[in-house]
């Protein structure tokens, strides 16, 4: 996708890999929505809902969505609180499929578009006491499969992106820099073909 002139949202967009995101977007030329959590809380759908209207409302269209906002809450199966639960799926998983089901009508209709997903491969098959993070990244991933058959052939591109083990407030021990992980996924959303039958990763 030609990112000059393309009007990029972009969650979790004020710190991490989402600010290096919105950085590299703006770099190629993009207008970039990045929106943290005083902007959107996306622990209620409903707000992201709303999100969608605003950027719609104010920029006409959406180009690329990028679905990084995340949260991690680690628990053991045993001790996962309703409320560890509820934010994990709310913000990790529900959120995002509110706001591609908001969006990608528009880019299916104009016949481009990309909406990339924020996935954690290393933990969805399953982590030891990382329960409500595991569990709705595994939701993501499935959701991002869905929604590639959903729109592939209709000019979409749907990716989940693996950034790896990135130092951020959710992993401090991070190895890999968020600029680093920022600038493979703004390559991949500038090489993303008009379809959404590419491999996931």
């Amino acid at each position: 996708m030609d990112l000059h002139g393309a009007v990029c949202l972009v969650t979790g967009g004020t710190r991490g890999i989402g600010r290096a995101t919105a950085e590299g977007l703006r770099a190629a030329g993009a207008t970039v929505v990045a929106v943290g959590r005083a902007d959107a809380d996306l622990s209620d759908p409903g707000e992201a809902a709303g999100l969608a209207e605003r950027v719609l409302a104010e920029h006409g269209r959406v180009d690329v969505l990028v679905n990084n906002a995340a949260v991690r809450l680690d628990a053991p199966v045993a001790a996962v609180t309703l409320e560890a639960l509820d934010a994990s799926f709310q913000v990790n998983c529900l959120s995002p499929i509110v706001l591609a089901g908001a969006l990608t009508p528009g880019m299916a209709e104009r016949g481009a578009g990309v909406v990339a997903n924020l996935v954690a491969p290393a933990v969805s098959g399953g982590r030891r006491g990382m329960a409500p993070y595991a569990a709705s990244k595994a939701a993501l991933w499935s959701f991002t499969q869905t929604l590639r058959q959903e729109v592939g052939g209709k000019g979409v591109s749907v990716f989940g992106f693996d950034p790896g083990w990135v130092r951020t407030d959710l992993a401090p021990d991070g190895t890999r820099a968020p600029e680093e992980a920022a600038a493979a996924l703004v390559a991949r959303i500038a090489e993303a073909p008009r379809s959404a039958r590419e491999p996931l990763t």
